[in-house]
C-alpha cells in the first residue's frame, strides 16, 4: 500500500524494499525448484485492539494451513504492519487491493510464533492456531483519525534443515485508530426483490413466498431494529400485497392457485409496524436506470413513477434511487436531473461522506460503503475491519451501510464499536452535505444491454396493440408496472430471469398469442360474377375480453381492390362474420392476404390467403339476352309471314270454288 504521507520515511522504505529483493534474488534464492509450489495460508478469527494509547494491545488470534501437496519446515509466523497513515478513501481503496510497503515487527514473544522446527514437517493440510500481541506503540499506530495496513507473514521452506525461509503466506488487514468525535452511520435495509409478477393475480413462480420467510424476513427483523433505516420496493410491496388477497400462478396447463397468502398478510403486517421516520422508498422495481440511460430510454424514470403512484401508502417517504451495482456515473447522475428523487446512492465515491451535495436538479448522493455489502466470501472479520476503516476515514461526515442479504445484516452488527452512533436516513436527509462537491471514480457499471432494451420496447408495443385491441382489458393500465418490472436490476446478473419474465408477459399481450386467440377464417376461393360483390368472412375471439378489430386485405394486382371492413365488437369467445366488398376491373384470378388489425391498422393476426376468381358475368348474360331477343323476333316475323301466306291461299282457293 502506497499511503497519502510521503516524506524521507517512505522513501526510505522503497529503498530497503527494492535493495532486500534484489539480495533475495542473488543471494537467498530457494535451492529447490519446488520450493516456489509450497503455500500456506493464515485465516485471522479475531482481532482485539483494547485501546489507542501506546500500551493498548493489539490482539491478532488465526490459524496457519498448509495449502499446498508439500511439507512444510521451519514454520514460523510473524507480525507485520505498516506505519504509512490512511486517511482518505481513495488511499483506503488502494491498500485493500494492491501490495503495501510495510514491515515485519522484531522477533520476541509476543510478535511470533514457531509453529515447527527447521527438521520438523508441517503436513499438507495440517492446521495450528496462533496468537500474536503487540502495543499500539510497538506498532506505530499513533495517529487519531486514521487507518494502519496490518497483518501477518507466514515463512517456511519445503526443504529440511534449508538455510532461507521465504514467505509463503500472508494476511492483511486494518487497524484503524478513530477521532476524538463519534461517527454516525446510517445503516439501510433494503426490502427488495427480483419481480415475479406478470399481471394482476398472476405470478410466474411461487418463489417470493420462499423469500418472504427467508431473506425478505431477515431483512425486516433487521429493519425493524432500533437506529436502523430501510428502503422499500413499491414492487415488492406491491407483490406482496397481491399475494394476500390472492393469486394464481402460470404454468404450462394453466394457471393454478398460489398457496402463499397466510405467509403475504405475516409479512405485511410486520412491514406496517416499522417506524416510517426511517423509511424511504426505491423507484418501482429498482429498474437499471444505468442501462436505461445508454439505450436511450428517456421515460424509465416517468413510468416507474407511474406505477409507483398505483402503490398506495408510499407517496409521503422520500425517494432514493439505487442504481445497478450500486454505481453511479456523471453522466447518469445527469440523467437522473429533474427526476424528483431525494438521493441516489454510490459506492463510487472519490470522497467518503454519508451525504454528498449536487447541483443543477441532480439528487443528492448518499456514499454507501463498499465494506457493507462486500464480498460475501471474504471472512467477517476482515469484512468487519474494512468496515471500521471507512467508518473512520469518512468521520464526522458519517458513513451508510446498504444491507440487502442476511451477510451483510451479520457484517453490519459486527461492525459496531464504542466510538460509532446511529443517524436514521430521514435525519440523515435533513442534515448539510458532509461533501460540499459529488466526485465519481470513473468506473464502467454492467447493464442489461441495448438488446433487453429493444425487447421492452417491443412488450410496449404489444400493450398499445392490446390497449386499442380490447380498451376495456385490464391489461391496459398495468403496461408501466410491467414493462419496469422487465427492466429491473436484478436482471442484470440475471439473464435467465429476464427472459422468463418477459417470455411470461408475451403469453399475455404478446402478438404470436393474440394471433392465437383472436382468428379469422375465410374461404379459400370467392367467384365475382360482377364488377362488385360481398364476401362473408368470420373473426372468433377466444379472449376473456371483449375485442374491437377490422379486416384488413392486401393484393399485389391493381385489377382488385378490397377496402378495409367496418370496426366490429367481438364479445369474449363468440364469433362475428364481417363482409368485405372487393372491387374489380377486369376477369381473371387474384390472390389476396387477410388479417384482422385495430382500428388504426396495427396487426393482430398472421395472414390468410384467399383466391379471387373475377369472370364478370353480368355483361355475358346481357349478350344472350339481347341474342335471344333477336331470334325470337326474326323466328316471329318469319311465323306471321308464313301465317299471312296460308290465309291469303285459302281466300284464293274459296273465290275459285
Amino acid at each position: 500500500m502506497i499511503g497519502s504521507t510521503w516524506g524521507r520515511r517512505r522513501a526510505l522504505a522503497f529503498l530497503l524494499a527494492w535493495a532486500a529483493s534484489v539480495v533475495g534474488l542473488l543471494v537467498v534464492a530457494p535451492s529447490s525448484a519446488h520450493a516456489a509450489d509450497l503455500q500456506m495460508s493464515f485465516t485471522m478469527t479475531s482481532l482485539k485492539v483494547s485501546g489507542y494509547q501506546p500500551d493498548d494491545i493489539v490482539t491478532l488470534e488465526g490459524t496457519v494451513t498448509n495449502t499446498s501437496t508439500l511439507p512444510a519446515y521451519g514454520v514460523q509466523v510473524i507480525l507485520w504492519r505498516s506505519r504509512d497513515e490512511i486517511r482518505d478513501l481513495n488511499t483506503l481503496r488502494r491498500a485493500a487491493t494492491t501490495a503495501v510497503l510495510g514491515s515485519r515487527l522484531s522477533i520476541d514473544a509476543d510478535h511470533y510464533v514457531a509453529i515447527t522446527t527447521s527438521a520438523e514437517a508441517f503436513a499438507p493440510g495440517q492446521s495450528q492456531q496462533v496468537t500474536l500481541r503487540a502495543t499500539m506503540g510497538e506498532l506505530g499506530f499513533d495517529t487519531r483519525g486514521a487507518v494502519f495496513a496490518f497483518g501477518a507473514d507466514v515463512i517456511a521452506s519445503a526443504e529440511s534443515g534449508a538455510a532461507y525461509y521465504p514467505s509463503v503466506g500472508q494476511l492483511r488487514t486494518f487497524v484503524t485508530v478513530p477521532g476524538k468525535t463519534k461517527v454516525p452511520v446510517t445503516s439501510i435495509v433494503l426490502l427488495s426483490n427480483p419481480p415475479t409478477k406478470l399481471v394482476d393475480n398472476l405470478f410466474r413462480n411461487d418463489s417470493l413466498v420462499s423469500e418472504l420467510t427467508g431473506r425478505l424476513s431477515s431483512l425486516l427483523a433487521a429493519a425493524g431494529r432500533p437506529g436502523m433505516s430501510w428502503l422499500i420496493d413499491p414492487a415488492l410491496l406491491d407483490e406482496v400485497r397481491d399475494l394476500a388477497d390472492g393469486y394464481q400462478i402460470s404454468s404450462a396447463d394453466g394457471p393454478r392457485a398460489g398457496t402463499g397468502q397466510d405467509v403475504a398478510r405475516d409479512w405485511l403486517d410486520r412491514f406496517e409496524r416499522l417506524d416510517r421516520e426511517a423509511g424511504g422508498r426505491t423507484l418501482f422495481a429498482n429498474p437499471d436506470v444505468n442501462g436505461a440511460r445508454a439505450a436511450g430510454d428517456e421515460l424509465v424514470v416517468s413510468r416507474s413513477e407511474r406505477a409507483s403512484a398505483n402503490v398506495s401508502g408510499l407517496d409521503d417517504l422520500p425517494l432514493v434511487v439505487v442504481p445497478s451495482g450500486d454505481v453511479l456515473t456523471t453522466a447518469n447522475h445527469a440523467f437522473l436531473a429533474d427526476s424528483g428523487a431525494d438521493a441516489v446512492v454510490a459506492s463510487n465515491t472519490v470522497a467518503a461522506g454519508a451525504l454528498q451535495a449536487a447541483t443543477a436538479g441532480r439528487p443528492a448522493v448518499l456514499g454507501v460503503s463498499e465494506a457493507v455489502p462486500g464480498a460475501a466470501e471474504t471472512p467477517q472479520d476482515l469484512r468487519r475491519q474494512f468496515a471500521l476503516a471507512t467508518a473512520t476515514v469518512a468521520g464526522g461526515r458519517g458513513e451508510v451501510r446498504l444491507l440487502t442479504s442476511t451477510s451483510d445484516i451479520e457484517q453490519d452488527t459486527a461492525a459496531t464499536a464504542s466510538w460509532l452512533v446511529r443517524r436514521s436516513l430521514g435525519e440523515l436527509l435533513e442534515s448539510e452535505p458532509g461533501v460540499a462537491r459529488v466526485g465519481l471514480v470513473a468506473t464502467k457499471p454492467a447493464v442489461l444491454g441495448e438488446q433487453r432494451f429493444e425487447a421492452l420496447n417491443h412488450l410496449e408495443s404489444d400493450f398499445t396493440v392490446h390497449a386499442e385491441l380490447a380498451p376495456g382489458s385490464t391489461l391496459t393500465s398495468q403496461s408501466d408496472a410491467a414493462i419496469t418490472r422487465g427492466a429491473a436490476s436484478a436482471w442484470v446478473t440475471d439473464a435467465n430471469g429476464f427472459d422468463a419474465q418477459l417470455d411470461g408477459l408475451a403469453k399475455l399481450v404478446g402478438l404470436p398469442e393474440l394471433g392465437r386467440s383472436v382468428t379469422l377464417t375465410a374461404s379459400p376461393r370467392f367467384l365475382m360474377s360482377s364488377r362488385t360483390n360481398q364476401f362473408p368472412v368470420t373473426v372468433t375471439n377466444d379472449l376473456a375480453e371483449e375485442i374491437r378489430v377490422k379486416v384488413v386485405v392486401d393484393t399485389d394486382n391493381f385489377r382488385l381492390k378490397i377496402p378495409d371492413s367496418e370496426v366490429v365488437t367481438v364479445p369474449p369467445g363468440q364469433s362475428v362474420t364481417v363482409n368485405i366488398r372487393p372491387e374489380a376491373t377486369a376477369n381473371g384470378l387474384v390472390t389476396a392476404r387477410a388479417h384482422l388489425a385495430t382500428s388504426s391498422g396495427h396487426r393482430v393476426t398472421p395472414d390468410t390467403s384467399i383466391t379471387v376468381e373475377v369472370t364478370d358475368l353480368g355483361v355475358v348474360a346481357w349478350i344472350i339476352v339481347i341474342a335471344s331477343g333477336l331470334v325470337l323476333v326474326g323466328a316471329t316475323a318469319w311465323r306471321i309471314r308464313q301465317v299471312r301466306r296460308r290465309q291469303a291461299s285459302a281466300e284464293s282457293s274459296g273465290a275459285d270454288a
